[in-house]
């Protein structure tokens, strides 16, 4: 099963990231995609940074519960969504739009 999981950067702390790939290996998840960034280009319009993954785990049960409670765990991070992808949530996440189409919109 492939899910999609979006989180808000509370508090930017070095070693975030690890925490999170750490989680999702002992969970046995193999991430397929993963972005991570500021969201906006005007200084005064910067929101939090925000992280996108694709990641695959095995199809068991309670396994989106599972993934959503360890995330949790981590302080620095908010859980936003964590649902199946959609065809443009890969696009975006494969090819950076999302960026691409909010830089060109806020120029």
């Amino acid at each position: 099963m492939i899910l999609y999981i979006e989180a808000k950067v509370l508090e930017d702390k070095p070693g975030i990231l690890a925490q999170i790939t750490t989680i999702l290996a002992k969970m046995n998840a193999n991430i397929a995609a993963f972005t991570t960034g500021i969201e906006g280009i005007i200084p005064s319009e910067v929101k939090p940074k925000t992280i996108r993954m694709l990641i695959s785990v095995e199809d068991k049960e309670n396994i989106i519960q599972n993934i959503s409670d360890e995330l949790k765990k981590i302080k620095e991070i908010s859980i936003t969504n964590i649902r199946k992808p959609t065809s443009i949530d890969v696009v975006n996440l494969k090819y950076g739009l999302e960026s691409v189409i909010a830089s060109e919109a806020e120029i």
